[in-house]
């Protein structure tokens, strides 16, 4: 091969590997930038009142609970109130992220009615894994003095079911104050943290979207 073939080949191989070269320090910087992204939203969560100490409520036995409270809006009965709510929470919870949800009581007379409901909360997903759990808890809606109030109860996780070291363990032993943050209270335990974010978004979900099914009606 002449001196010129030569020159054009080493050429073309530097040249590939400088293409290559710089391929991987994009990469390496997107991978870097994702990273800080995580990190700054795991700050924001821990910094955030919404999901901070005092956000997850526990009764006097310690049971951690969530509860609203509001006033049936003008031109709405008591009766009217309760028949929305009953509608929004059949079609809500028949939805196939709520695989099993299901009514416990449902009385017309009290005003009052209970849903026990199974779902998946997703903490973080990509194109090669999955980090989710299964969550159960129970529902209700209550009509009373021209308020409704609602209230997610009696919760639990399923976290990696299905695989080798799954685990099954109540609110109460996962997303207190207590449980949740380090030994300073400094910031969130990774374990924990996790599922108090994603249970307090969903309890406000359940909230705002029974809320507005109400005020719809108005």
């Amino acid at each position: 091969m002449d001196p010129l073939s030569n020159l054009r080949k080493n050429d073309y191989f530097c040249g590939v590997y400088k293409i290559r070269y710089e391929m991987k320090k994009i990469l390496l910087t997107i991978a870097a930038l994702l990273v800080t992204a995580l990190s700054f939203a795991k700050v924001a969560d821990e910094l955030n009142p919404k999901y901070g100490k005092g956000a997850v409520p526990q009764d006097e036995n310690g049971t951690v609970y969530f509860t609203q409270t509001a006033d049936i809006p003008q031109g709405i009965s008591e009766e009217q109130c309760y028949a929305i709510l009953l509608n929004w929470a059949k079609g809500r919870f028949a939805q196939p992220y709520a695989q099993s949800g299901r009514i416990l009581n449902e009385d017309a007379d009290a005003k009052r009615f209970i849903f026990h409901v199974d779902q998946k909360i997703v903490f973080k997903s990509s194109a090669f894994s999955v980090d989710e759990s299964r969550i159960t808890y129970n529902f209700s809606a209550t009509i009373k003095d021209g308020k409704y109030t609602l209230k997610m109860t009696d919760i639990k996780y399923r976290y990696e079911e299905g695989r080798e070291g799954s685990k099954t363990f109540p609110a109460e032993d996962w997303i207190t104050d207590k449980e949740a943050y380090n030994k300073k209270g400094s910031k969130f335990l990774k374990s924990t943290g996790k599922f108090r974010v994603k249970t307090i978004d969903l309890k406000e979900i359940l909230f705002m979207t029974a809320a507005d099914a109400v005020s719809a009606n108005n």
